[in-house]
């Protein structure tokens, strides 16, 4: 060790001149948020539970989450816990397809963010891109190979939830090019946004735990029926949920959330629906689609735009033919619908309909490195019935068993 110098022995004090750095001006500094924070505080206690110890994954799709990046960093550190920052560049999907033509390269994950599924405890997954239809004028083998480095780690993080070594959520930050697609402002956008996570509230917990309660007195009505059929104006659809749970999704694994989530036997689906509005697989949007069902596959499909990647994706597999999962959204939040599904999708009165992989929870044994989803609107004229009880009526269950929400 070395021995401190004594100190100087001073008769007389210096002038000092003191100088002043020039104050940065306040407007160029953003301002926090606070519904960032809420949702940040959401996400660790509500979502994923993290403690300290635990190891967590906070990924963003794009650098334009990093005011949520940093905000869940801070919380994470402050509780204990060991968060690793994984962002991704922008126009990633893009940069990769225009330096190379080699396939393999095209169908790779990065295996640094390979080993931070294969170890993280928790994962946070922010969907923020600045772009979000990138590869839309890309051709189809462009899209599905993009697709296929995405879905190495869907199988990965599959593997590790059915193993319950793994938690995870997927959020969403808003940026302009989701407000663009919208057709909102950013602010707007933004606005809505925390108004479908409840995080325009003072306490998001709680009030999803009240979205909880809600929810499962109608999930208790549809688990396990022997015979399901969703009727409307542009549905016709029968199938078994026999010996299969309904997912209470509350913003455990997603948020925004506010949905039903189940998987029919798969080979039970029959009859025919039709998409309200546009589809969107991967970044190509998919007009005036109709399909059709016998013995849980598609029997016949038609299209007035995206007829090719919809004819590659079903081309994928067997299992990229049967309906992996059918939600019914819940969120009388969201309004009109804004070209995103992790949001409208959650819609009170739609339900969605997704081909390929289906969802752990709801007990789907059907796995594909597809997973499609197309809205359906219910809010016209539709009867949801299980074992010929009345569950949904114009997408919405019966007022009598539907409590208002504390926090309006």
């Amino acid at each position: 060790m070395t021995a401190a110098r004594p100190a100087p022995e001073v008769t007389e004090a210096p002038e000092v001149t003191k100088v002043t750095e020039p104050a940065a001006d306040a407007a160029d500094r953003p301002v926090p948020d606070p519904r960032t924070a809420r949702l940040a505080r959401t996400l660790l206690d509500h979502s994923l539970g993290v403690r300290s110890g635990e190891t967590v994954l906070i990924r963003s799709t794009g650098p334009a989450g990093e005011p949520l990046v940093r905000e869940l960093y801070a919380r994470c550190l402050s509780r204990g816990a060991l968060p690793s920052v994984y962002i991704h560049l922008a126009d990633e999907d893009d940069l990769v397809l225009s330096a190379t033509r080699d396939r393999r390269l095209h169908r790779r994950a990065d295996p640094m963010l390979v080993h931070l599924y294969d170890t993280a405890d928790a994962v946070v997954r922010i969907e923020a891109e600045d772009n979000p239809f990138a590869l839309r004028e890309r051709p189809p083998g462009d899209q599905e190979a993009r697709q296929e480095s995405r879905f190495s780690l869907i199988h990965q993080q599959l593997r590790r939830l059915a193993a319950g070594t793994l938690r995870r959520c997927t959020t969403h930050y808003p940026t302009d090019g989701y407000a663009r697609q919208a057709g909102l402002t950013t602010a707007a956008y933004t606005d809505l946004v925390h108004r479908v996570m409840l995080t325009d509230t003072e306490d998001p917990v709680r009030a999803w735990r009240h979205v909880r309660a809600r929810q499962q007195r109608i999930a208790d009505r549809l688990a396990g029926a022997e015979h399901l059929h969703v009727l409307g104006g542009d549905v016709d659809l029968r199938m078994s949920l026999r010996g299969r749970p309904v997912d209470n999704c509350c913003g455990r694994e997603n948020l925004p959330d506010g949905e039903l989530c189940l998987a029919p036997l798969e080979d039970s689906v029959r009859g025919w629906v039709r998409a309200s509005g546009p589809a969107y697989l991967h970044d190509t949007e998919v007009r005036d689609l109709q399909v059709w069902f016998e013995g849980g596959r598609v029997v016949r499909w038609e299209c007035s735009s995206g007829a090719q990647q919809v004819a590659a994706a079903l081309a994928v597999d067997d299992a990229a033919g049967r309906i992996g999962e059918i939600g019914f959204g819940l969120n009388d939040r969201v309004g009109r619908p804004v070209g995103y599904s992790l949001v409208d999708t959650k819609a009170a009165g739609r339900m969605s309909v997704s081909l390929g992989q289906g969802h752990t929870p709801t007990g789907s044994a059907n796995h594909s490195p597809v997973h499609w989803t197309f809205p359906v609107d219910l809010r016209s004229g539709s009867m949801v019935t299980a074992d010929g009880d009345h569950v949904l009526h114009d997408g919405l269950p019966d007022p009598s068993r539907w409590e208002p929400e504390p926090w309006r």
